[in-house]
Parts: structure tokens; C-alpha cells; sequence
């Protein structure tokens, strides 16, 4: 059948769909005919007549082309999920790709070609992840919840012992936050905790995991941390924060805190002991006269 033929026959699809439509020959991947729909980003003409893999990386040509070819061979509507970074598609980042998007892939035969639709649901994983994101953050410091922890930490130390790694974690707590409350308010104690985790974000590494564990405490994960080297962060966090000064109408409020840290104990170790170490460390440095750091012999 003649470009023609294919264009015709396919012309009021590819005019009246919003999505990106392309009709494919499924063997080879070719663009037999193509339109933009409302994808600025996309020049239909410049790719009518090529191939997918002459257009996109070996990689993601091969998803579309085996899901173009499922579709043929089972004569049935198949889907996939692909993902189009300016970065790694060249050609669509010089036709105006400058961000990147999640695309929807529905493939169906008709003929002996296959039409390929590409709806744009980039919004719809922004908002599912902002969603997620929501439900695993604190909405007072912006860190990581309790719920969020649990899972983290649990995979984590299981993979440091399959892996025979160490790891550290931290229970960080501030000393006297009811008496802080009390004597300046509840603001100025929202004020304090929204304080130390923009401060402990700012010194710890990309890959430790802050949490909001109780209403003053915070667990601090940290992979690839021996028990040394977690004593160390913690002296850092305490000493950070007798350091700091909060602003406030009534003066500035000074404060302290105490760290428990426990690292990974052997193979028989698990995330739930670790935690349980570190709370009693925490407990010998509240016990001790606070504004310490306590740790494993």
C-alpha cells in the first residue's frame, strides 16, 4: 500500500486525536505515517519515512517496536509505559522536547500496520508522586515520616548484611521540648523542629534517611557508616545545634540535643534491635545530664 493509501486511510485518526499517533510497520519499527497532536514538541514530517530506531535509542525503539509487534501478532490493544528525557533523545530534544515526559503507549493492528497512540500523562505521575510524596512526609519539617522509615530501614540493613556493609543509625531528640513549648510556645517549638531538620539536611550526605520518628525525636540512617563514624555525625548534630539561635518576639531561643547511635551488630543484627540500641543510648545520654552523644562500647 502507497504512503497515500496509508495516509488516507488513517486521516481523520491522525487529525482529530490530541495524542501523538504514529502507524507503524511492526517488523521494522518504520513510521509510515505520524502526527503530533498537541505535542509541541514533536515534528510529525520530520519523521514520517524513518525509522524508530534511526530516531530514538536502541533501547526505547525496541519497547515500542516489540509492543507494535505484540499487538500484531495477538491482533489485541497492548500498552506500555515509556519515559522521553531531552537527554537521551537528541532528535526530539532539537524539535522543542525540554522537559521530560511519561508517556502512555497504546499499540493496536489494523491491517498490516500497527497504530501507535502517545498520551502524555506526565501531569498524572507529577500529581501521583506529589501525592506519595505527601503521604511519606512530615507536613511540619518536610522530613521523612514514620511510616516512610520502617520500610527504608528495613531494606537497607538487610541489604548492608547480604552485602556484609556496615550502616549506623542516629535517634536525635531535644532536650526539654516540653519546657521549650511551655516557657515560649508551641510556635516556637514548631519553629525549633523545622530549624534542626533544614540544619541536619544541610550537613548529611545524599544517601542518609532523616525522619520525624515522635513529636521532638528524629532517626537518621546512614549507610555506609561505621560506629565510629556515626558517633562522629552525631557530635556533629549536637554541636550544630548547641550553636544555633532561633529568633523570636520574646529573644532568641537557644537549645540542645541528645543522640543515641547503634551501627549494625554482626549477621544476627536486624533493623528493629539497631533501633531499639540506639533508644537506650538515648536514654544513657538523657540520664547523664543531656546535650550528649552516646553510643556502643
Amino acid at each position: 500500500m502507497s504512503d497515500k493509501q496509508i495516509l488516507a486511510r488513517y486521516e481523520a485518526l491522525l487529525s482529530a486525536s490530541a495524542d501523538a499517533v504514529m502507524v507503524l510497520e511492526p517488523a521494522t519499527g518504520l513510521i509510515l505515517a505520524c502526527s503530533a497532536g498537541a505535542a509541541e514538541w514533536l515534528d510529525a514530517d520530520a519523521l514520517i519515512g524513518r525509522k524508530l530506531s534511526d530516531v530514538l535509542p536502541a533501547d526505547l525503539s525496541g519497547d515500542i517496536t516489540a509492543t507494535a509487534v505484540k499487538a500484531a501478532d495477538k491482533k489485541a490493544v497492548k500498552t506500555s509505559d515509556i519515559q522521553l528525557r531531552p537527554e537521551h533523545v537528541p532528535n526530539l530534544r532539537e524539535q522543542g522536547l525540554i522537559e521530560t515526559k511519561w508517556i502512555e503507549l497504546r499499540c493496536f493492528a489494523a491491517e498490516s500496520e500497527v497504530v501507535a497512540v502517545f498520551r502524555d500523562i506526565s501531569s498524572k505521575r507529577r500529581l501521583e508522586r506529589q501525592v506519595t510524596s505527601q503521604a511519606q512526609r512530615d507536613p511540619l519539617t518536610g522530613a521523612y515520616n514514620r511510616r516512610a522509615l520502617r520500610p527504608v530501614l528495613e531494606q537497607a540493613v538487610a541489604q548492608a548484611q547480604r552485602y556484609d556493609w556496615v550502616c549506623s543509625l542516629m535517634v536525635i531528640d531535644v532536650d526539654d521540648f516540653s519546657k521549650l513549648n511551655d516557657d515560649y510556645s508551641w510556635d516556637c517549638g514548631d519553629q525549633i523542629l523545622q530549624q534542626l531538620v533544614t540544619t541536619i539536611h544541610g550537613m548529611k550526605r545524599t544517601s542518609d534517611f532523616l525522619a520525624r520518628y515522635g513529636d521532638d525525636q528524629f532517626i537518621m540512617f546512614m549507610p555506609e557508616t561505621n560506629h565510629e563514624q556515626g558517633m562522629a555525625a552525631g557530635n556533629r548534630v549536637r554541636k550544630l545545634m548547641e550553636e544555633m539561635e532561633i529568633p523570636y518576639s520574646a529573644g532568641d531561643v537557644r537549645f540542645t540535643v541528645s543522640v543515641g547511635v547503634a551501627a549494625l551488630n554482626g549477621p544476627e543484627d536486624d533493623s528493629d534491635n539497631m533501633l531499639r540500641r540506639a533508644n537506650e543510648n538515648l536514654f544513657i545520654a538523657k540520664q547523664s545530664g543531656c546535650n550528649r552523644v552516646e553510643g556502643e562500647e
